[in-house]
């Protein structure tokens, strides 16, 4: 695409001369101020500034339009000549999304197929909960997504046996289910602690009831016994 012309001429106007009028105009209004009694002048001054400021702004529309006018009959014929392009672009980026879809989905096939065979954790640890976008990149080999599963995996590993040496095991199987949907390990540590702070507090609580004393017999009863 060459361009032939495209210098543009200054806009030619009297600004300065506007500039001053404006600044004699506005002179008088500077730092106004009135009264409730005022609120009519108010009005009626601002009725003055508001055609002056509308007259400018009108000049400055026309111009732009004026000036813009090129352009924009310049861009509809650009615009209608790379639309020839996206047609085929279209087609083409169609056929290569379909093909990182399929391509994706056979990654996550054998990922899936690569966990269910390494998982130790059995349906307490989903596929969904391990499997990440980096291991889905179609710019990674197939190689590399099973590397980078085995080594989440391992991390898993080594988190889960760090769980359980550090938690109660009363508390172990609700933390442990906390880590397998999150796979975060400082989060099911905290559950772990709430769970014994809410146990004390229980315990707190029960130990502070009294039990009854067992109801007296009637004197009656307890003479004829």
């Amino acid at each position: 695409l060459q361009i032939q012309h495209q210098e543009l001429a200054p806009i030619q106007a009297n600004l300065e001369q506007i500039k001053g009028y404006v600044l004699g105009v506005v002179a008088k209004y500077q730092n106004a101020s009135y009264t409730d009694e005022q609120m009519k002048l108010a009005k009626a001054d601002r009725a003055e500034l508001r055609p002056l400021k509308e007259d400018i702004d009108t000049k400055r529309k026309q111009v732009k339009a004026a000036w813009n006018a090129p352009y924009l009959a310049f861009e509809t014929k650009i615009k209608e000549i790379t639309a020839l392009i996206d047609e085929p672009v279209a087609l083409i980026d169609g056929q290569i999304k379909e093909w990182e879809e399929r391509r994706k989905a056979e990654r996550r096939n054998k990922l899936e197929g690569v966990f269910n065979q390494h998982n130790p954790f059995g349906a307490l640890l989903p596929f969904e909960n391990v499997v990440e976008p980096e291991m889905l990149k179609m710019s990674i080999t197939d190689s590399k997504a099973t590397t980078l599963l085995a080594r989440k995996m391992e991390k898993v590993t080594e988190e889960m046996a760090q769980l359980e040496s550090l938690v109660d095991p009363q508390f172990r199987t609700e933390c442990v289910a906390v880590y397998t949907q999150t796979l975060n390990l400082a989060q099911a540590i905290l559950h772990a602690s709430t769970l014994k702070a809410e146990k004390a507090k229980q315990e707190a609580v029960l130990g502070a009831v009294e039990p009854e004393p067992p109801a007296s017999k009637p004197l009656q009863e307890a003479q004829d016994e």
